[in-house]
């Protein structure tokens, strides 16, 4: 059984999660209303050797559990994420952790591993960003090696260090991991689903691409 901290595969790789506390089952995704659960009280995130956007001190973090297949999960990159970065992550107020929940096929595993690749070589939220930027239809095979590649290389990787991380398959195991965490951990059946925490252990549900003007009003309820 793996503990509920997450196991470190290499150097800020990974996604930890302690003291998860029990989520329901079911959750309305209803995206004109915030839900918040008592049982979401007394959450804590672990920011140690995380891909964190954002400053570690933040008063808030956003998990977002998703998939870089996931149209939902685009649709919110596309509309919301990049006024939360200016309004709440620039300025020091929240930060993000994404936890990849690879089901919508290969492509999406194989894209979620690429993201750990690059961050090998610091280029984490770099090679993320545009993986969703440059999004195709789904299981359609965008994000085979070939193209992988070529996003790294775009980004001045060292592909011949980012093709043997891929080819050995390196962080299969993790994203493995992390999708377990995130549909077990966080009750997660559906991306994105986000998780809004502050330091105090209050937290907020929401399911779906909701709008900018939802997480600022959650965002501000919990600074």
């Amino acid at each position: 059984m793996v503990n509920a901290k997450v196991i470190a595969v290499g150097v800020a790789a990974v996604i930890l999660i302690v003291a998860v506390v029990a989520y329901a089952s079911s959750y309305m995704s209803d995206f004109d209303n915030v839900q918040r659960s008592s049982q979401d009280e007394g959450q804590t995130i672990a920011l140690t050797d995380v891909p964190v956007l954002g400053s570690k001190n933040a008063g808030v973090t956003i998990v977002e559990i998703g998939d870089y297949q996931c149209p939902a999960c685009k649709l919110w990159f596309d509309n919301a994420r990049q006024d939360i970065i200016e309004n709440y992550i620039e300025t020091g107020k929240a930060n993000l952790v994404f936890i990849d929940m690879p089901f919508i096929g290969a492509d999406s595993t194989s894209a979620a591993e690429a993201t750990y690749c690059a961050n090998d070589q610091g280029m984490y939220w770099e090679y993320h960003t545009t993986l969703y930027q440059l999004q195709q239809h789904e299981n359609d095979g965008w994000a085979n090696i070939d193209r992988l590649t070529a996003i790294a290389f775009n980004l001045g990787l060292d592909t011949e260090q980012f093709n043997e991380c891929m080819i050995s398959k390196k962080y299969f195991s993790q994203i493995s991991f992390n999708k377990q965490k995130a549909s077990t951990d966080f009750a997660a059946n559906s991306t994105p689903t986000f998780i809004i925490v502050n330091t105090s252990g209050t937290a907020e549900r929401l399911i779906g691409p909701h709008p900018y003007s939802t997480f600022e009003k959650v965002l501000d309820s919990l600074l």
